[in-house]
């Protein structure tokens, strides 16, 4: 393992199977130096954190981080709701959160019937069928991803492309401008090589992430590692291995 941070791991607080605690045991049996509990946001309506449990959230990573040392933060990966940008975590829930993480994802309280339609219905479809989407797809995502990285300090995209297409070097240059990293996933493979090179062109950086819905995968930077030495990329500019990342939420709050 080549990682010291981990910023995208689940919990029982959405649809993970351990704790705070689980996952932060696995992180120091792995000698990382830190991890985010980024349980999903909450507009899902099955999976996703609930409001009133934010503060037991909050009290359980400060409790965890006592009892193992390693530095638990609490993240969020949050779910863009329409193709303005719009996002279920707002500004009057920052207090509570370190580590601020969006994506796209199904099955959500979507905010209007464009992206209900788009992101919860065709893209799905398409990708379950092998299809190839069209360039009005992938421009209404693009733009919701955009409007989204400008409009809000979010740290990392997560798994960009994954059941939904955009073109991925439009995103990562407005990432690489507005200070937000492109997470390379270890669950999902989510870009092919020659999209992963066009993303890399743009000079955004990178951080790596479990995306760990058990404690044992807590840590998991196999098939990213292996990614980015068969593509030849800079490790400089993956920013969880050997340092810890310059969030932009953590900048916006300060």
């Amino acid at each position: 393992m080549e990682i010291i941070a981990d910023y995208h791991t689940h919990t029982t607080y959405s649809h993970g199977t351990g704790s705070v605690s689980d996952n932060a045991l696995s992180a120091k049996e792995k000698g990382l130096k830190e991890i985010a509990i980024s349980d999903h946001g909450f507009a899902h309506p099955f999976f996703g954190l609930k409001k009133s449990k934010l503060p037991f959230l909050k009290k359980d990573c400060e409790s965890a981080t006592e009892k193992t040392g390693v530095n638990v933060l609490v993240g969020i990966e949050s779910n863009l709701l329409s193709e303005k940008g719009d996002l279920d975590l707002n500004e009057d829930l920052y207090e509570y959160f370190d580590v601020f993480l969006a994506g796209i994802h199904v099955c959500v309280k979507y905010k209007t019937a464009a992206a209900l339609c788009k992101f919860g219905i065709t893209s799905p479809i398409i990708y379950k069928n092998g299809g190839e989407p069209s360039e009005k797809l992938k421009a209404f995502t693009t733009k919701a991803y955009v409007n989204a990285i400008e409009k809000n300090p979010i740290d990392a995209i997560t798994h960009l492309n994954y059941r939904a297409f955009a073109n991925v070097k439009e995103i990562a240059d407005c990432c690489r401008i507005n200070g937000t990293y492109i997470e390379i996933n270890t669950k999902k493979s989510h870009m092919t090589d020659e999209q992963w090179k066009e993303v890399y062109s743009t000079g955004v950086n990178f951080i790596i992430g479990s995306d760990a819905h058990s404690p044992d995968r807590v840590g998991d930077d196999k098939s990213a590692i292996e990614l980015i030495d068969r593509l030849g990329f800079d490790r400089a500019r993956v920013h969880n291995i050997d340092r810890l990342p310059d969030f932009r939420f953590k900048k916006y709050k300060g």
